[in-house]
C-alpha cells in the first residue's frame, strides 16, 4: 500500500480535482501516532482522528489535501485509490488494532492511457464513493513499541464495503 498526499481542488460541476502531491508516512510514529497521541496515556484507550486530524498533524492546509491510500500500487493496468475519513484504533501497551475507513475513489479501474499518470491527476466525476473499512494493527501502544504496521497480507487485512460491514455488525449484537 501506499499513503498518498493530494491537492484537492473544487470544480464548477461541484465535483473534485486531485493532484498527487507526495507519499507520505501513516505508520511508524508518522501522522497516526501524531494525530492521536494526546488521547494515549497511562490506560487502554479508544480513539478516532479525522482526515483533517491526520493532516494536520503533518502540517498540511486541510482544505486544500487530502489523504489516499493506493492498495495496489504496483498494478500496471487497473486502479485501487481510497479517501481516507478515519482512523479508529485503540490502544493497548504495545500494540493498537485500527479501523480504517475510507470512501472508493477507484476500485479496478482500468484508465485510457499510463496508469501512473491517471493516478498523479485526475477528477472524481466517476467515483461511487462507496464506504470502504480496513482492519489493520500496529505495534506500537500507550506504552512502547514501533507504531509500524502489524503483517499485512490477504489473510491479515481485508476490505469491507457497507454490505459485508453491516452483516458482520449484525452478527455481533
Amino acid at each position: 500500500m501506499a499513503f498518498l498526499l493530494y491537492k484537492v481542488t473544487p470544480l464548477a460541476d461541484g465535483h473534485r480535482a486531485y493532484q498527487q502531491v507526495k507519499e507520505v508516512v501513516l505508520a511508524g510514529g508518522g501522522l497516526i501516532y501524531e494525530a492521536c497521541k494526546k488521547y494515549l496515556g497511562e490506560a487502554d484507550v479508544g480513539w478516532t482522528v479525522s482526515c483533517k486530524d491526520l493532516l494536520s498533524a503533518g502540517g498540511y492546509d486541510t482544505a486544500e489535501h487530502s489523504l489516499v491510500i493506493d492498495i495496489a500500487p504496483n498494478r500496471k493496468h487497473s486502479v485501487d485509490l481510497f479517501e481516507i475519513q478515519s482512523i479508529s484504533g485503540y490502544s493497548y501497551p504495545e500494540w493498537t488494532p485500527l479501523m480504517v475507513t475510507f470512501v472508493e475513489l477507484f476500485a479496478g479501474e482500468e484508465p485510457d492511457g499510463d496508469v501512473q499518470e491517471f493516478k498523479r491527476r485526475f477528477d472524481d466525476n466517476r467515483c461511487n464513493r462507496r464506504k470502504v473499512r480496513e482492519f489493520l494493527y500496529l505495534t506500537g501502544g500507550y506504552s512502547e513499541g514501533t507504531w509500524n504496521w502489524g503483517g499485512n497480507s490477504r489473510t491479515t487485512a481485508a476490505l469491507l464495503w457497507d454490505d459485508a460491514w453491516n452483516y458482520f455488525q449484525q452478527q455481533i449484537r
